[in-house]
Order: structure tokens, then sequence, then C-alpha cells
């Protein structure tokens, strides 16, 4: 969360109860007020966080990053340097990005629901912002990486992790449209631990 808008329990209920409200209506039928009833707050209460409704679902998706970027370090700490250290941070993702391509999870709803409205200026920052604040979380991730001796130091951090967010994207939405084809957990560790220990990921 921003300085100014810190995870407070009234916001953490917010949050919440939106994404319970969404997995059951959807975001679209989704209201403000549907939201408050739930969680027993006034709209008032909730203006005092969000302007508006997509502000609110861009505050879900930044509460999910933290939530990888609290278990990726956790998940170092945990670990000893070199290839065997990084498996645990690398499954640490690898279960955030293979939940999050799941079609019943809120920030997979969440993230299709403004990629629909992204002709709205507002709705088209809070994408703009959400990407770079990804894009800079996982070149921290892979340097974390270089710094333990797990991923070579030749590989373009910035550069592997935009393959990183073309790789997530693409995983919500095949499982938004229902394409037949699954990629488990296992998957998505084999692929990022490819991409990120090998030199044919390297910026030429």
């Amino acid at each position: 969360m921003s300085k100014d808008k810190p995870m407070n329990e009234s916001l953490k209920l917010l949050l919440d109860t939106a994404e319970e409200m969404i997995l059951e209506k959807g975001c679209r039928a989704t209201t403000l007020q549907d939201i408050a009833d739930r969680a027993g707050l006034t709209k008032g209460a909730i203006y005092h966080y969000v302007k508006s409704k997509d502000e609110l679902f861009g505050m879900i998706l930044e509460a999910g990053l933290e939530k990888t970027n609290q278990r990726f370090y956790e998940s170092v700490e945990k670990s000893p340097g070199g290839d065997e250290g990084l498996q645990g941070p690398m499954n640490a993702l690898s279960q955030r990005i293979g939940r999050v391509g799941a079609a019943d999870n809120a920030t997979t709803l969440i993230f299709m629901y403004l990629l629909s409205n992204k002709d709205k200026p507002a709705v088209a920052d809070i994408l703009k912002r959400h990407y770079e604040a990804s894009i800079e979380s996982s070149t921290k991730w892979i340097e974390v990486g270089q710094q333990h001796g797990g991923i070579p130091a030749t590989i373009d951090a910035r550069k592997a992790s935009r393959m990183l967010a073309l790789f997530k994207n693409g995983l919500q939405i095949q499982r938004i449209i229902g394409a037949d084809d699954h990629i488990d957990e296992a998957e998505v560790y084999k692929f990022l631990m490819s991409a990120l220990t090998h030199d044919d990921a390297k910026n030429g």
C-alpha cells in the first residue's frame, strides 16, 4: 500500500470483501455500495481510501504484488546461496504466478476488467502503474538471484522482467478465455528456472 494508505484493519476488510464479491458477482456487477454493505462500512468510509471502484480494484492488484514480494523475500532469507538456494524463492514466485493465472482468482478478473476499460484515462493510469510496479519488483527479484549466485550476472534483469510480465499476462488471458491447455505450478517453475538460469536468456 502507498504510504498515505496504510494497510490497517478497515482497509484489509475492504479489500478482502471486494475480492469475495468479485468472485461471487464479477467486477462489473460489484458496486461500492455492495462492498460497503457486506463489510459493514459506510460509503464514506470507503471514499476515505478510494475515489472509485476502479481505484479500489487497482489497490487489490497492488496488495497482491506486495504479497508476492513478501513471500519471495521470506524465501530468500531462509535459503542458502547458489543454484540450490534459488529453488525456494523461485518456487514461491511460480506458485504465485500459477495462482494469479487461475480464472477463479480475483486478481485475474480485475486485470481483465481493467483492460476492457483502458479507454478511461484513470484506468489506463492504474494499469500503467501496476505494470511498472510489477517490472520493478521482478527486476529486483532477479537482481537478488544474481547477488546470491543463482542467476547469471550476464542476464539483463529488466529485459527478463518484461518477459516474465508477458508470460504472466498470457497465463491470465489463457485462463480467462477457458483455453484447454493448463500450465500448472511445476511447469511455471520449470519455465522460470530455465529463463533465468541459462546464458541464452542474457542480453545479446
